[in-house]
């Protein structure tokens, strides 16, 4: 006889299984969530880091989904949630001290959820894109139509679930359009071609290349076309990137609220070891401390796909194909190295101010220079064989200025930034003594990088 018995029983409780939990839920599911860690959230977690008195995100940073149905449905301002938006979405700057600042044109309602662009944002935007590649800025304005319609494609695909056999895909409308510049050649492109295809100077498709590499899409890796699309519209300031005030661990929070009010239970500390299968279906869960739990509908597997197979339905007789086709999973590409954050006695004072003095407005500010030869040949490679003692000859860095958005996640008169280098080994790459010696390394190396552009 089982230990306890819901609906619905769901592994993990990150994001995924938060935002799923909910959805069943509020449809008249009992349902249980079941994690290992102290803690709700995955990735969306805060701490006194990196000292106390000041509070950092040392994984999920930025707040994308504000646009997602799940604000809207779950009503999250109502629980707690609030979102900061800065004036600019996000900054390049360069070395000779120039910048281009990508002010946010959107204005958002968010009690409807209506978005709607601001004209004059977006021509402000070009005016300064035109400051530094006048061609780019007027082959921009005249497609400004066509990137419209590639964001309303770019929304339906990453915010629905994936078109049913027969139905067409949200993306088929820009590929089947004879007169928009993005064909089925963009499903196979790399980011650099992509770079290549919609820009002329070496500065614009430097920041294209910085900011898909962030995700991460290497230069030289084939990126999705909706990962295209994102990185196009920030220049335009159509995408529109926030911060959750007081940490992303609130985001968390609002879902659970949520998620409670609604009769869902949640336990943490809960690691779960297998699914339980019954005459071919998932029956329930058995923890790793031997409770079993009862699902009458259905479990949620939330964990990575390998540990999936490999651990919770290890004793089940899965397809040999899809075993087979799931160990030749790699996992190759590390995201964002050292993605930490650094406590600070003065914010960074830029030298590309002079430039531009919108660049303090920034979300998100990306250094480097518009050497795409190198990005193309050597970024790749050089970042993901950073070794102790072994630094790529060049670094394209990024900061959050979390402070000047949110001047709660610092004490009075200090100054918190999260910064980070994009690409980097897998974590299997390095053994435990060198990862050591790289993040000691790796304070010096961005302070050194970071001094080009804010000498302070």
């Amino acid at each position: 006889m089982a230990d306890a018995s819901f609906d619905a029983v769901m592994i993990g409780g990150g994001v995924n299984g938060l935002i799923l939990g909910n959805y069943l839920a509020k449809n008249g599911m009992k349902v249980g969530i079941f994690e290992k860690n102290p803690e709700l959230g995955g990735a969306l977690c805060s701490s006194a880091t990196p000292v106390s008195g000041f509070t950092g995100d040392p994984c999920a940073d930025m707040v994308g989904w504000w646009r997602s149905p799940v604000y809207t449905d779950f009503q999250l301002h109502e629980r707690g949630l609030e979102i900061i938006f800065p004036e600019a979405v996000t900054a390049q700057v360069f070395p000779d001290g120039r910048c281009l600042v990508f002010l946010d044109a959107l204005d958002w309602n968010r009690e409807t959820g209506e978005v709607t662009p601001r004209m004059d944002v977006i021509q402000k935007n070009l005016k300064e894109i035109a400051r530094i590649a006048p061609g780019d800025a007027e082959r921009m304005e005249k497609a400004l139509d066509q990137y419209m319609l590639a964001g309303i494609a770019f929304e339906n695909s990453v915010l629905n679930p994936p078109p049913l056999p027969g139905e067409p895909d949200p993306m088929d409308m820009l590929y089947d359009n004879p007169s928009h510049f993005m064909d089925r050649r963009y499903q196979s492109m790399t980011s650099f071609e992509v770079a290549c295809d919609i820009y002329n100077s070496p500065e614009m498709r430097s920041f294209f290349l910085q900011w898909n590499a962030i995700v991460p899409t290497l230069p030289n890796y084939p990126t999705a076309p909706e990962v295209s699309i994102f990185g196009m519209l920030v220049p335009f300031g159509l995408a529109k990137i926030g911060m959750a005030k007081g940490g992303m661990h609130n985001i968390a929070h609002a879902l659970q609220r949520h998620f409670s009010e609604y009769g869902g239970e949640f336990f943490v500390g809960a690691e779960v070891d297998s699914i339980i299968m019954r005459n071919g279906r998932a029956a329930g869960i058995k923890l790793a401390d031997g409770t079993e739990i009862e699902a009458r509908e259905l479990v949620v597997d939330t964990a990575e796909i390998q540990q999936a197979l490999n651990r919770h339905l290890r004793d089940y007789q899965v397809n040999p194909e899809i075993r087979r086709k799931v160990s030749k999973l790699i996992y190759d590409t590390g995201a964002v190295l050292w993605g930490g954050g650094i406590a600070l006695h003065e914010s960074p004072q830029y030298s590309a101010t002079a430039w531009n003095p919108e660049l303090t407005k920034s979300r998100w500010i990306f250094m480097g220079d518009a050497d795409v030869d190198y990005l193309w040949q050597k970024y790749s490679y050089q970042n993901m064989h950073i070794r102790p003692g072994h630094w790529p000859e060049k670094m394209y860095m990024s900061e959050s200025p979390n402070s000047r958005v949110d001047p709660g996640c610092a004490p009075p008169g200090k100054h918190l930034s999260m910064v980070g280098i994009a690409a980097f080994p897998p974590a299997s790459w390095l053994n435990e003594t060198e990862w050591q010696q790289v993040k000691k390394e790796a304070a010096d190396e961005i302070m050194k990088e970071w001094q080009r552009y804010a000498p302070n």
